[in-house]
């Protein structure tokens, strides 16, 4: 049988009084699984930045990045992530020159569960988990709404998750997860600026 849910996630900014940049996020509960927070960005070192995901029933995400690109990011990008499910690190991949969206989309396999997340636009998103066996699949969408910046957030943004499918908690705490990443390599007009830059930057290491 289909089901759809939703539920609202709001922005939210702790504020922890030091040099390091305060912590950005959303916040909000689920009918199912009570509250979940993303937050970002933690600077595990000079060039590691990270996001979390934690909540009552879902299970701790990490989403990784470490490069010298890492200084001045809001937040961890799809370039060089490296993502976990409690101790469990999930295997990612995308087609960097795909011309669609689904061409696009970032695969992501978690023990044997498949999944692919894509852009619908720029502030909205869409993760699926494939069936499998007995297990129906599972469709869970993000969409932000509301006036802000990502610089700013404050308490005139929000997300708004809307479950398609009978969800579980690895689900719902891998939707929330990208919204604490930076997702615009997944937009036509991401992985366009992407290419270029990459492009220009092999021309000036040719000429250097």
């Amino acid at each position: 049988m289909h089901t759809e849910t939703t539920f609202r996630m709001d922005s939210h900014r702790t504020h922890n009084g030091s040099q390091r940049p305060d912590f950005l996020g959303w916040r909000g509960t689920s009918p199912e699984f009570g509250e979940i927070t993303v937050a970002y960005p933690f600077m595990t070192g000079e060039y590691e930045i990270r996001a979390t995901v934690r909540g009552d029933k879902v299970p701790t995400v990490l989403f990784d990045v470490k490069g010298f690109h890492v200084p001045g990011l809001l937040m961890p990008t799809l370039n060089r992530g490296t993502l976990r499910v409690g101790e469990r690190e999930v295997v990612m991949s995308r087609n960097r020159l795909g011309v669609t969206r689904q061409g696009r989309a970032l695969h992501l396999t978690h023990g044997e569960d498949q999944y692919k997340l894509w852009a619908i636009s720029r502030k909205h998103y869409a993760l699926a988990r494939k069936p499998s066996g007995a297990r129906p699949g599972v469709t869970v969408k993000v969409k932000q709404s509301g006036i802000g910046g990502r610089r700013h957030l404050s308490g005139g943004l929000y997300l708004t998750v809307t479950v398609e499918g009978r969800a579980e908690p690895t689900d719902i705490a891998l939707a929330a997860m990208f919204s604490g990443v930076d997702r615009s390599n997944l937009t036509r007009g991401g992985a366009f600026r992407s290419i270029f830059s990459r492009g220009a930057n092999h021309i000036v290491h040719l000429g250097s």
